[in-house]
């Protein structure tokens, strides 16, 4: 009996001897915060296309060729590996610049620049053309996306050594980059009408001449 009493009052001093655990709130949930982009657009996009599209576009474009001459028909292309791979160069300068294009935060112009032939009519200003990609951002992006893959189909004739092959691809580039620009730079342009023009030239429509009416001199 004795044993039992000794041992229950041991064991209600233990109890007593334990500290009262303290509730503990949870620490409040810590939003992670957002990473800034690794890269710093720091040219404008007038800056990429006069200094990396529109050179590569050109010597592309100017690689393969038709001419007629007094001696007949002659082929312009790369001939030498050397040749082919100074145009993958060109190709592959103009397939990334879609993607530099596309980088967010990329201005028109750097400031204190503005747009080549800034003041014409029918022409954007940086200003306004950068609105302009902002609430079409969409559009943007698609033509950004079509230069960066008639860049790859060229790079893909070249590897190839495929003259015609480079020249369609070269056709398709003029249509991306006429597009692009009658959106984001000059969608007001007027093309002077001339006497006696095509119709399938730029120029406002003329009305069909009447039966018997004499053509109107230059």
């Amino acid at each position: 009996m004795a044993t039992v009493v000794v041992l229950a009052a041991g064991l209600a001093a233990c109890e007593k001897q334990q500290p009262a655990q303290a509730s503990v709130a949870p620490a409040a949930a810590v939003a992670p915060k957002a990473e800034s982009p690794p890269f710093q657009p720091t040219a404008g996009v007038k800056d990429i296309m006069a200094f990396m599209v529109d050179p590569a576009a050109d010597a592309l474009w100017e690689s393969v060729s038709t001419l007629e001459t007094a001696k007949g028909i002659e082929e312009r292309f790369p001939k030498t590996d050397e040749e082919w791979r100074v145009q993958r160069g060109h190709a592959i300068a103009l397939m990334e610049s879609g993607n530099l294009l596309l980088m967010e935060g990329r201005r028109v112009a750097m400031e204190g620049h503005t747009l080549e032939d800034h003041g014409t009519p029918g022409n954007l200003t940086a200003e306004d053309s950068e609105k302009a990609i902002a609430e079409q951002r969409a559009t943007f992006v698609g033509f950004a996306r079509a230069l960066h893959d008639v860049g790859y189909d060229m790079l893909k004739a070249i590897e190839k050594k495929d003259p015609p092959a480079l020249m369609d691809a070269g056709a398709a580039l003029d249509e991306v980059c006429e597009g692009c620009h009658l959106k984001f730079w000059y969608p007001g342009q007027v093309v002077p009408h001339f006497p006696n023009q095509a119709p399938e030239v730029d120029g406002p429509p003329q009305p069909a001449a009447k039966p018997g009416a004499k053509a109107a001199k230059p």
